[in-house]
C-alpha cells in the first residue's frame, strides 16, 4: 500500500514537471521588453489564468506563452479572434521626432490555421479620455495562407484612412521562411518602413494617422479557426 502511494507521488511529480513551462521572463535577453509590456490571452480583457500585467512576468508561464528550449519565447494560441500578446505600454503618435522601432527575430507555425494570424502590430490606443480614439490597427504583420495567388506568404496590412470606413493596402513582404528571419518596423516623422532581413520591403508616409496615440504589440493573433505558434528569439522595442 506505501509503496503504490509512492509510485503516485513520484507519477504526478514527473507528469507536473513534463506540463510546467520555464519563464520567458528567465533570461535576459526577453527581460526588457517583458518589464514595459503586459500579456493578453486568449481575449484583449484580462484573465487572471492566461492574462499579465504590466512587467509583472517573473517566474510565469502558461501553456499559451512560455519559454522554449532555454532560448525561445513562445506564444501559442487557438480560436478564431482568440489571441496571445504582447502589449507595449509606451503609446506615441506617427508624427513622432524620437524614432521607434520594434525588431524581432521570429520562426512561425502556422499549424492548422485556415486564413491568417498576425504576429506583429502597431495598433491605436482606444483608451484614453478627451483625446481622438479608434479601436483599429494601423499596421498588421500577417501570415496568410493564400492571398493574390500567393500562398504562404508575409503580408503588411496597412490602413490608408483614419476612420473605421478605411480600406488597406496588403503589401508582400515574401514567402514565410522555414527558418527564423528578421523583422524591423520603424516609426519616424510619419513615415512607416518595414525591413525583412534588412531589405527595405514599406517606406509609406503614415501622416494620416496623426491624431492618434498609438503601441507596438506581439505575439500571436488569430483570424480565423485553427492554431498558430510562433518563436521569438529575439524582441526589441526602442522608444
Amino acid at each position: 500500500m506505501i509503496m503504490a502511494e509512492f509510485k503516485k507521488v513520484i507519477f504526478f511529480f514527473f507528469t507536473t514537471l513534463l506540463l510546467a513551462h520555464d519563464s520567458p521572463y528567465s533570461l535576459d535577453k526577453f527581460k526588457p521588453v517583458l518589464e514595459i509590456s503586459k500579456l493578453q490571452a486568449p481575449k484583449s480583457s484580462f484573465n487572471p489564468l492566461y492574462s499579465r500585467k504590466y512587467g509583472d512576468f517573473a517566474d510565469y508561464s502558461n501553456k499559451y506563452f512560455y519559454l522554449q528550449d532555454r532560448k525561445y519565447m513562445v506564444f501559442y494560441m487557438c480560436g478564431n479572434h482568440n489571441r496571445s500578446e504582447l502589449r507595449f505600454k509606451n503609446i506615441w503618435k506617427v508624427g513622432t521626432e524620437n524614432k521607434k522601432e520594434m525588431e524581432a527575430e521570429v520562426k512561425l507555425f502556422p499549424l492548422d490555421e485556415k486564413k491568417e494570424f498576425t504576429f506583429l502590430q502597431i495598433h491605436a490606443d482606444s483608451t484614453l479620455k478627451n483625446m481622438p480614439t479608434i479601436n483599429k490597427p494601423l499596421l498588421r504583420v500577417v501570415w496568410y495562407k493564400k492571398l493574390k495567388g500567393k500562398r504562404s506568404h508575409i503580408w503588411a496590412i496597412i490602413r490608408l484612412g483614419d476612420d473605421i470606413f478605411s480600406r488597406y493596402q496588403k503589401i508582400d513582404l515574401g514567402v514565410m521562411p522555414k527558418s527564423f528571419f528578421d523583422v524591423k518596423i520603424s516609426v519616424y516623422k510619419n513615415v512607416l518602413k518595414i525591413f525583412v532581413n534588412g531589405v527595405e520591403k514599406v517606406n509609406m508616409d503614415v501622416g494620416y494617422w496623426g491624431k492618434y496615440y498609438n503601441y507596438f504589440k506581439a505575439g500571436v493573433y488569430l483570424q480565423d479557426d485553427g492554431c498558430a505558434k510562433v518563436l521569438f528569439k529575439k524582441l526589441t522595442v526602442k522608444d
